[in-house]
C-alpha cells in the first residue's frame, strides 16, 4: 500500500474513532457493542499483519514490531477478558473498578496513538527529505 494510501486510511480510522466516541456521548450501547466486535477481529488481522511484515523487515525495527505489537495484543486480550468476566459476574463494586481501569486503558491507548500519529508524521517527512536528497544525487551523476 502506498504512503498516501495508508494516511488515507489513517485519517478514516481516526474518523471512526470520533464516531465511536460521540457513540459513548450518546450512550448507544447495541452500536458500541457492534463497534467493538468489528474492531477486536479487525485488530486481530492487523496484529497478523503487522507481525508478519515486521519479519519482512531488517534488524530493530523488525524486533520492536514485533515486541510492541505481541504487548499491544497481551495487553488487550487481558483487558478484553476482564470486561467478559465483568459481564458474567456483574457486581457493582467491582464494575466501578472495572470500569475505571477500561478507562485509563483507552486513554494510555489515545496517548500511545497521538505518539505513533506523530512518529509517523516524523517518518513521512524523514522519508520525503531522504527520497528527496537519493534523486537529488542521482540527478548529479547523470
Amino acid at each position: 500500500m502506498a504512503l498516501s494510501d495508508k494516511l488515507t486510511d489513517l485519517a478514516s480510522r481516526i474518523k471512526e474513532l470520533e464516531d465511536a466516541a460521540a457513540a459513548t456521548k450518546a450512550k448507544n450501547h447495541a452500536k458500541l457493542e457492534q463497534q467493538r466486535e468489528q474492531l477486536n477481529s479487525k485488530m486481530k488481522t492487523q496484529a497478523q499483519s503487522i507481525q508478519s511484515s515486521a519479519t519482512k523487515a531488517k534488524g530493530e525495527a523488525r524486533s520492536w514490531w514485533t515486541d510492541t505489537t505481541a504487548q499491544f495484543e497481551q495487553q488487550r486480550a487481558k483487558t478484553r477478558a476482564k470486561m467478559d468476566q465483568q459481564k458474567a459476574n456483574f457486581k457493582s463494586d467491582r464494575a466501578e473498578l472495572d470500569a475505571e481501569d477500561a478507562e485509563n486503558y483507552a486513554a494510555d491507548m489515545v496517548d500511545w496513538a497521538i505518539y505513533a500519529v506523530d512518529s509517523a508524521q516524523y517518518a513521512v517527512i524523514d522519508a520525503y527529505i531522504a527520497r528527496d536528497k537519493a534523486d537529488s544525487l542521482t540527478a548529479a551523476r547523470g
